[in-house]
């Protein structure tokens, strides 16, 4: 592995610094507009922007952001045309696969969670066809190490949200309109220029990309993880809560996801890095962040849980009105979940610098089937008994990742059991 110039590692400290400050405002912009929308909605004409929302969310982290990082891992290791073609196709199939899922669930459930309107049918097309640029661009950013450039595109898109959130408000918008607002957000990024051919140093690698299956490991994993934590306000309907208790459960888990979500943008940050790793002299340097990891997550679950108990439900009122207060249980189940999910998104990294998909998948597939078993087995109130399936999902996926599977992942890395995509990188010109 190669030795970066000072000048190349300054310019990365300024931009990893931009990436954290912008996602400090977008957590911010993001909370601001959802509180101006369940605000100016009410929780009942609120629950199908939720709704979309939690659809949008969980069709973005399971094929979009997988596809973006598929492109970055990419772009660190090789700049082989043909190569970089058939990734691009991977991430048509992903973006195709995410407009498909969005238009034919959203047609189906009209009735059931969007009040019976064909507009939600086009917002959600919409909705897959701006972020599926966003992540094409993000990835080219980051994979470039264009990091700076990453920082302004989350600003951007969060700016965009938050205007657009003031400006549906201010012009007694309906829920259509401030779904409306979450399909034009992602276009600010263009700003960026994502798509502009950048000149680079690192024009010469030799190491061949991750394998062809790499990406739908990385998809069935991210599926069985972003179910886990993004699916509950859909879980919550099914398990007989009512309009209500879905806007409850997704505002409520929309403040505890706020870290979570932010942190997905740093993980563009770590990847690159991670990614030098896996082809450097010695990986087991990666493979033990997956223990540091899992050891500072356990610690955030205790104060996750902690602050939950007492600061959730405070914050909810003030942020929301006290229409949307959750229970004390649900307060501290989640914020000790958001521990283990924060860990156990950082600990994903190391296994997709690895390119280790098959072992991320059976990881978060074991995480799943604790939570689905959970959620059947209790007898809670449905955000309670929702809530419970979050934490032990995640618990179980972190747990998996972070101490079971790296022992067999890393001699996997070494044994070539799977296609030898972890030969240290050559010199470049």
């Amino acid at each position: 592995m190669h030795e970066r110039a000072p000048q190349d590692r300054q310019r990365d400290r300024q931009g990893t610094g931009l990436i954290i400050a912008a996602t400090g405002f977008a957590a911010v912009a993001v909370l601001g507009y959802q509180a101006i929308a369940s605000r100016s909605l009410g929780p009942d004409d609120f629950a199908p922007v939720a709704l979309l929302w939690t659809l949008m969310f969980l069709l973005h982290t399971i094929l979009l952001l997988p596809a973006e990082q598929h492109l970055t891992r990419a772009l660190v290791v090789t700049r082989t045309p043909s190569q970089l073609a058939s990734i691009r196709r991977h991430m048509f199939a992903a973006f195709l696969s995410a407009f498909l899922i969005g238009v034919f669930f959203t047609a189906l459930t009209l009735d059931r969670f969007f009040d019976g309107s064909a507009a939600y049918v086009v917002l959600i097309g919409l909705i897959v066809v701006s972020r599926a640029l966003m992540s094409a661009g993000r990835g080219l950013l980051a994979g470039n190490r264009r990091f700076a450039a990453y920082g302004m595109s989350i600003g951007l898109e969060a700016a965009a949200l938050l205007v657009g959130a003031l400006a549906a408000a201010a012009s007694n918008g309906n829920a259509i309109a401030f779904a409306a607002v979450i399909a034009a957000a992602p276009l600010a990024t263009l700003l960026t220029r994502p798509f502009s051919k950048t000149e680079s140093a690192d024009d010469h690698h030799v190491v061949d990309a991750q394998p062809g299956t790499f990406l739908a490991w990385l998809v069935l994993a991210t599926t069985a993880s972003q179910l886990i934590i993004a699916g509950g306000p859909i879980a919550v309907s099914f398990v007989g809560g009512d309009a209500v208790a879905v806007s409850i459960f997704f505002t409520t888990f929309a403040l505890l996801r706020g870290p979570l979500t932010s942190a997905y943008n740093v993980v563009a940050r770590v990847l690159p890095d991670f990614t030098e790793l896996a082809h450097g002299t010695d990986p087991g340097r990666l493979w033990s962040w997956a223990t540091r990891i899992s050891i500072a997550a356990l610690v955030a679950a205790v104060a996750g849980a902690a602050g939950g108990a007492l600061l959730l439900r405070p914050i909810v009122g003030a942020v929301y009105g006290d229409d949307f207060l959750p229970t004390t249980a649900m307060a501290t189940l989640g914020g000790a979940g958001v521990g283990f999910g924060l860990g156990a998104l950082f600990v994903t990294q190391v296994y997709s610098a690895a390119a280790r998909g098959a072992y991320l998948a059976i990881g978060w597939a074991i995480g799943l089937l604790v939570s689905v078993v959970t959620l059947i087995l209790t007898g809670l109130a449905p955000i309670d008994r929702v809530a419970l399936a979050f934490v032990m999902g995640e618990g179980t996926g972190l747990a998996m990742l972070g101490v079971v599977l790296p022992r067999w992942a890393r001699r996997s890395s070494h044994g070539g059991s799977e296609e030898d995509v972890t030969r240290p990188l050559a010199p470049r010109s």
